[in-house]
């Protein structure tokens, strides 16, 4: 079972901040034609076009998911027209405004999560398909899967019925699926309305008989409605509507009669009762037997952390959590400072406790409103440590000192950290000290490769510039004298991050330099060489360029390097 096709990340990072720009401009363009009464059309035709810009880039950069979100978009925006009013109009703009920022904060959230996850925007594009009046993708839509035609469904001996036995019985038990499906729509008695969809859709399946085409929709109804009660799964719209569709079926057996149990169960309803069952991650023997006869049916993620990453995609954008998280470094580095003080002087004593105290209540307070539950909670149980200390019988120990600032290095890596962090993830989850550590190392870590990564582009500048001055002064070579050892520096650096692919180029790049470029004569074709030579650094300057806070580099681009360098007689 698959999502999407692999996304290039790197590409997404370099077009991100102009898709975000652009899509905020659209939703700026369509405010301005609201607020000028409507009649400012030419606004308005700017925002459509704008859209347009959005889908394309999206298309290019294949997220199917983001790809449908802004194309439904385009559908709603190109049916607005001036003079439009009443709450239809006015609910348009609501879901339209709110698309706008789900489009975006889903861009963000792909780079952290680093993976496409297009069943969150499942329901967004539902709300923008019911303003036109389309049929609602299903929750499973862009998944892809085989389901075995036949499976070994153990239905106990099939009771048999006369045609009007069957129908007037069928009958009864579409009235209790039906009272079971109130309650589930209305999230009310979900036990007991669960428990009377089964024993209607089970007496059903008593009646079709095991090789009936149709008891495989009976039974993996039966399964998937006891996995949303085993694991308490969310009663999202979409999942309210599929049970609807199964009340529809019902119907048809209640009108055909026996030869409604010979007709093959809609593909689209098997494959969404079947994601509803994997999701769930299920123990009972219907989902087990179901996994046995499906082995490649996976998913990458279960229903909870289904339900985390909606909790993040709704949460503060990295905007937001870049600007808190500033004001919470100063906050910690504050708190830091404090804190050495007192551990350097002679009698450890903090010369403001109710500030300092005061301080760290309010740092625990917007850690737990960004999301960062955990780290706040670290921070908590670190509070009544510190009350001890208005005590002037208690003596502040040097132990007590260094477990409150491990907890305040942790929380500043964190904060350094949230540019690149997912929010949901289980990243921040640990509050255990070894975890804290590795957070601590992980984040040094991608500060010394951020460091390393911008001295290598200072370098590669700076070899740009001294190949220029090196042709503009008719090939004086000393300007460049220093460029090998400068690549030199960079291939180094590529050694220790394990870069060999990168290295290898660089270190043909200083044998190119000192074979052919530093020689007191040179080659006849010295122009072509150095056009070609430009472009092996700006190839290598483009792969640092395109690092995220991670550390990762886009690889392909060494492709271009790698034949430039090759074409003058160094190859990899």
């Amino acid at each position: 079972m698959s999502t999407e096709q692999s996304v290039n990340f790197q590409s997404l990072n370099l077009v991100r901040d102009e898709l975000i720009a652009t899509i905020e401009a659209a939703a700026r363009d369509l405010e301005t034609f609201v607020s000028s009464g409507q009649e400012d059309a030419e606004a308005l035709q700017d925002s459509v076009n704008e859209m347009q810009q959005i889908g394309g880039i999206l298309k290019v950069l294949e997220l199917r998911g983001a790809t449908v979100l802004a194309e439904e978009l385009l559908a709603v925006a190109t049916e607005i027209s001036p003079g439009s009013e009443g709450s239809a109009f006015d609910r348009k703009m609501e879901v339209v405004s709110n698309t706008f920022f789900i489009l975006s904060r889903y861009l963000e959230y792909l780079q952290q999560v680093k993976q496409p996850v297009p069943v969150l925007l499942v329901p967004h594009i539902n709300a923008l398909r019911k303003l036109r009046q389309e049929p609602v993708l299903p929750e499973s839509h862009f998944f892809s899967l085989s389901v075995p035609t036949k499976l070994a469904i153990d239905v106990g001996e099939r009771q048999g019925l006369g045609t009007r036995e069957l129908k007037s019985e069928t009958r009864r038990l579409r009235q209790m699926y039906q009272v079971g499906l109130m309650g589930l729509l209305r999230e009310k008695q979900l036990k007991n309305s669960i428990a009377l969809m089964r024993r209607s859709i089970r007496r059903l399946l008593n009646y079709a008989g095991g090789d009936a085409p149709l008891a495989r929709l009976w039974w993996l109804v039966d399964v998937a409605l006891e996995a949303i009660y085993e694991k308490n799964m969310s009663p999202l719209e979409t999942r309210k509507f599929l049970f609807m569709r199964i009340d529809k079926i019902i119907r048809q057996v209640e009108v055909v009669g026996a030869k409604a149990f010979m007709a093959e169960a809609p593909k689209g309803l098997v494959k969404e009762l079947v994601y509803l069952i994997v999701l769930s991650r299920s123990e009972s023997a219907g989902a087990q037997t179901l996994v046995r006869a499906c082995k490649s049916l996976k998913i990458s993620y279960s229903e909870p952390e289904l339900q985390k990453q909606y909790a993040a995609l709704y949460g503060p954008s990295s905007h937001t959590v870049s600007s808190l998280a500033y004001v919470l470094q100063n906050e910690i580095s504050s708190a830091k400072r404090t804190l050495e003080n007192a551990a350097q002087s002679e009698i450890a004593e903090i010369d403001d406790l109710d500030n300092f105290l005061s301080a760290l209540v309010n740092i625990s307070e917007i850690l737990s409103v960004v999301g960062l539950h955990s780290a706040s909670d670290s921070l908590k149980g670190q509070i009544p440590v510190v009350e001890q200390w208005s005590d002037v019988s208690h003596e502040i120990s040097s132990a007590e000192i260094s477990s409150v600032a491990n907890t305040l290095l942790y929380l500043e890596s964190t904060m350094q950290s949230l540019d690149n962090a997912d929010l949901s993830g289980e990243k921040y989850g640990n509050t255990d000290p070894n975890s804290q550590e590795r957070q601590i190392a992980s984040n040094e870590l991608s500060t010394a490769i951020q460091i390393v990564i911008e001295e290598a582009l200072a370098g590669l500048s700076l070899t740009k510039r001294a190949l220029n001055s090196f042709s503009d002064s008719n090939y004086d070579i000393g300007h460049i004298k220093n460029i090998a050892k400068t690549l030199t520096s960079i291939r180094g650096a590529m050694s220790v991050m394990r870069r060999t692919r990168a290295e290898l180029i660089l270190e043909n790049s200083v044998e190119f330099v000192e074979d052919v470029l530093l020689q007191r004569e040179p080659p006849a074709a010295i122009n072509e060489y150095l056009e070609t030579f430009a472009d092996v650094i700006i190839a290598i300057e483009y792969y640092f360029d395109s690092a995220g806070t991670n550390g990762e580099m886009d690889e392909s681009v060494l492709k271009i390097a790698e034949d430039s360098i090759a074409a003058l007689g160094y190859p990899i």
